[in-house]
């Protein structure tokens, strides 16, 4: 009898959970570490902490998101965009079905995923010369995470709180235990945490290893994914993109009426609940999805860090050690991107199979929503000035640059009937704040006042003292996409 794995690390990261949890992220790390070319890990060795890999990197956004570890709760709506989808439950006669994230409209003001790749991005290739180890860390670190959280469909989605706001059941129960208190399962966690974990207890007797090395042979040649991820999965080097391929499946499978319904007819079904089991057809009809998913996420992650980190200086010695990472004052993100394209045929080097796989408790944490709120939320978010913070500005969740010197405030989480506000001097932008997702920094406003989710269980102040101020922002009013940018008109401003 196998020890069935559970979801214990993936829940507790930061109090709240990212897309796909530890062991999803560390599978697009895992991916990553045996596709990326030589160079690429040379580089990633020396400016990642000693003896860390992407397979490591890729949970570490996370796990300081809660502001706990450094300065970088106010980074946590970074993690997702929210996009105006028409889901299947939402068409009508006069409604038809649409699933896209369009900027400037769905972009939060810079505040959103997308943005937050092209500013770390641009800072690694402008910045390659005069940037510290410790903002260059930071990051790959977050590019690591990124790239994994926008293949997940519901970091894609503004409906219903990206998922948060839909209640379900999961084998029989319709809470989980989180930090002592029981939380209402919902669309997002069991698609982050459940249905991953269910898939491999039940078809890799708890191995998280075997279902990484599964999703790795599948995405090489041969393998199941091969010859679609060679001739789609990255035909652009634009997160928009990837946010657009992903986000497609919230007019699909994620929010199909029949699969959320179910066949039972004692089922209680409504626009914002099921009771259907979701353990069950649901599960079998997506499980599949989601190992390509995360095979999707390696496969890019590789192909990006191929061509960002290219040319990127270390030192010549093979001995250097890269610096202890130290947690710096982050800044608010800039909405540029510098996304030149790479080749799409990347050596594939096997990798260390031994993946850290923590066990996991299934005292899930809430998931991150990707969203404004719905029917239950609203909040808005505007910016404050404020005094600029020492060194590293790395712009996501946990660094960010813009070009507005728009200051970032502490998010004010809130709960599904609650609402929280940021005042400022900026128009009021969509600031989610699920478990992961907490209302950010704004950088000057693009898109018209929007909703701001939040996640079901958390509540929070804002606290500006806290927050690095006054720094630098990149401001994507001009951008529909992240690979058109002004790279060097930019670079003075990013880093100064």
């Amino acid at each position: 009898m196998y020890a069935k794995f559970v979801a214990l690390a993936s829940l507790a990261l930061a109090g709240g959970v990212s897309a796909w949890g530890s062991e999803g992220h560390s599978g697009v790390g895992f991916v990553a570490d045996a596709l990326i070319q030589a160079n690429t890990r040379a580089v990633r060795d020396y400016l990642l902490p000693a003896g860390w890999n992407f397979n490591r990197s890729s949970t570490w956004a996370d796990e300081i998101k809660d502001g706990k570890s450094g300065n970088y709760k106010w980074a946590a709506a970074l993690h997702y965009v929210d996009a105006e989808d028409v889901t299947p439950l939402d068409v009508n006669s006069t409604t038809p079905l649409d699933c896209k994230v369009e900027f400037p409209r769905d972009q939060a003001g810079g505040i959103n995923i997308i943005d937050a790749i092209g500013n770390y991005t641009t800072r690694l290739q402008t910045g390659k010369n005069t940037l510290d180890w410790n903002q260059k860390s930071e990051a790959v670190k977050f590019l690591s995470h990124f790239i994994g959280d926008i293949t997940q469909p519901l970091h894609n989605c503004g409906k219903l709180v990206g998922g948060n706001s839909f209640k379900v059941v999961w084998e029989g129960q319709s809470t989980y235990m989180y930090n002592g208190y029981n939380s209402t399962f919902q669309l997002h966690v069991i698609w982050d945490i459940y249905m991953p974990e269910k898939d491999i207890n039940e078809n890799f007797g708890g191995s998280l290893d075997a279902w990484h090395q599964w999703i790795l042979n599948a995405t090489l040649p041969g393998g199941e994914f091969h010859k679609e991820a060679e001739e789609s999965w990255y035909n652009s080097d634009e997160p928009l993109a990837w946010a657009n391929d992903a986000n497609s499946m919230n007019c699909g499978k994620v929010w199909d009426a029949a699969l959320l319904k179910g066949t039972n007819p004692n089922v209680v079904f409504t626009p914002t609940s099921t009771t259907n089991d979701l353990a069950g057809d649901y599960y079998q009809a997506l499980y599949m999805d989601i190992r390509k998913q995360i095979a999707k996420g390696g496969y890019r992650l590789a192909k990006y860090m191929d061509m960002v980190l290219k040319d990127q200086p270390i030192p010549s010695s093979s001995t250097t050690v890269a610096p202890v990472s130290t947690t710096t004052a982050a800044a608010p993100i800039s909405t540029t991107t510098a996304a030149a394209p790479i080749s799409t045929t990347t050596a594939a080097a096997p990798i260390s199979t031994t993946t850290t796989a923590a066990p996991i408790s299934t005292s899930a944490a809430p998931v991150e929503s990707s969203t404004p709120c719905t029917d239950e939320v609203s909040a808005s978010a505007t910016s404050t000035p404020a005094a600029a913070p020492a060194q590293s500005t790395p712009c996501t969740e946990e660094s960010a640059s813009a070009t507005a010197t728009a200051a970032p405030v502490e998010s004010t989480p809130c709960t599904e009937e609650e609402s929280a506000t940021k005042s400022a001097p900026a128009p009021a932008q969509s600031t989610p704040c699920d478990e992961e997702k907490t209302p950010v920094k704004t950088a000057a406003p693009v898109a018209a006042p929007s909703s701001t989710p939040c996640d079901e269980e958390e509540s929070a102040s804002s606290s500006p003292a806290s927050e690095p101020t006054d720094v630098p922002v990149y401001s994507g009013a001009a951008r529909n996409s992240v690979g058109a940018v002004a790279v060097a008109a930019a670079a003075a401003v990013l880093l100064m």
